[in-house]
């Protein structure tokens, strides 16, 4: 789908983006956007000062794992440390386990230097965490071989990173009127915003239902966009008509009467088409917040069920992590060295 200036970008996109500027702990345009892949998989905006300003999951995994977790206004190093020790207790991380751990992380931001330096924060953490419970694993930043083909190739023909059309993608999946072209165009904080909008207003849908959502969401920008562009293609051209009418009459070189006739009719044309755009811009926005509460509704009964999930993965585990909670100081002597080569030979 191009871009073009009558779809949807200007309709609430910074409104949104007022509102959240106004919140505590804001966004800001220096904020990085993280993800931390064990599985299971969640994304955080880290303010440079490395407070928690936004958490959410990335998978169904990652839904069980944050269930009972508030990582808003947390330290870095501490919901790092949560995040860690909650996938231990769930079972993500495996304390019998023979192989190592390894923790995939990005990080981007408008600013570059300090998107690298938490990104470094964050892989710190995760290492502190690991030699802290004397476990061996670590944090790898993830690289290309982390995507899969198609998804690199598609960042690429937008002239993106990989990480940047990820969190494009998500602010997608989070805007009722954004589409992918208009994303990958926009800053890492005004994307970073469109989250911490969505996270507020609660309308993330649950991960079980996304491809659903999704397919229902896109049916309807087919139905609609064509129309909205097409619509869109005629005030331009009667707004270019009109210009070029005032443009002569100012001159004052030919049958002004005629030409004011002419202009108010134009002006009249493009009073209707502007009010047909106006509803039909609206009828869009009311079936995609209807779909949007439909999944949002199954969503709220999902979230029981998941809490339950949480928690019975945390029984199950119980027996096993104690265990490994009180062989760790036993442990840590026999694998620090192991551990500290591997953390140090990370690729």
């Amino acid at each position: 789908m191009k871009k073009i200036k009558y779809v949807f970008s200007f309709l609430f996109l910074f409104a949104g983006l007022l509102i959240v500027a106004g919140c505590a702990n804001t966004v800001s345009a220096e904020s990085a956007y993280v993800t931390l892949d064990i599985n299971p998989s969640v994304e955080l905006i880290v303010t440079p000062s490395e407070k928690v300003v936004y958490a959410n999951p990335l998978n169904e995994d990652g839904e069980v794992l944050l269930a009972e977790l508030d990582l808003v206004g947390l330290d870095l190093d501490d919901a790092i440390d949560l995040v860690i020790q909650t996938s231990i207790e769930l079972g993500y991380i495996d304390v019998d386990a023979e192989e190592e751990t390894i923790v995939s992380v990005t990080a981007i931001s408008k600013n570059n230097e300090i998107g690298d330096t938490i990104r470094n924060r964050v892989k710190e953490h995760v290492n502190n965490a690991f030699k802290n419970r004397a476990m061996v694993g670590r944090a790898e930043d993830k690289g290309e071989n982390g995507y899969v083909p198609a998804f690199l190739e598609e960042a690429q023909s937008y002239g993106v990173t990989p990480g940047f059309l990820f969190l494009a993608q998500k602010a997608v999946y989070l805007s009722d009127e954004l589409t992918l072209e208009e994303a990958v165009e926009m800053e890492i904080d005004e994307l970073q915003a469109i989250l911490r909008e969505a996270r507020e207003e609660h309308k993330e849908v649950a991960m079980a239902l996304k491809d659903e959502f999704m397919t229902a969401r896109e049916a309807l920008f087919d139905e609609y966009l064509p129309q909205i562009q097409e619509s869109g293609a005629e005030i331009e051209d009667l707004e270019a008509q009109i210009e070029d009418l005032e443009a002569r009459i100012e001159l004052g070189e030919e049958d002004v009467e005629a030409l004011e006739a002419e202009l108010a009719d134009l002006e009249a044309q493009l009073a209707e088409l502007q009010e047909a755009f106006a509803v039909l811009r609206e009828e869009f926005k009311e079936k995609l917040m209807a779909i949007r509460d439909e999944f949002l509704q199954e969503t709220q009964a999902m979230r029981e069920q998941v809490r339950q999930m949480h928690q019975h993965l945390k029984d199950v585990n119980q027996e096993r992590v104690q265990e490994f909670r009180d062989e760790m100081e036993s442990r840590r002597d026999e694998l620090h060295e192991r551990i500290e080569e591997f953390q140090r030979n990370r690729p």
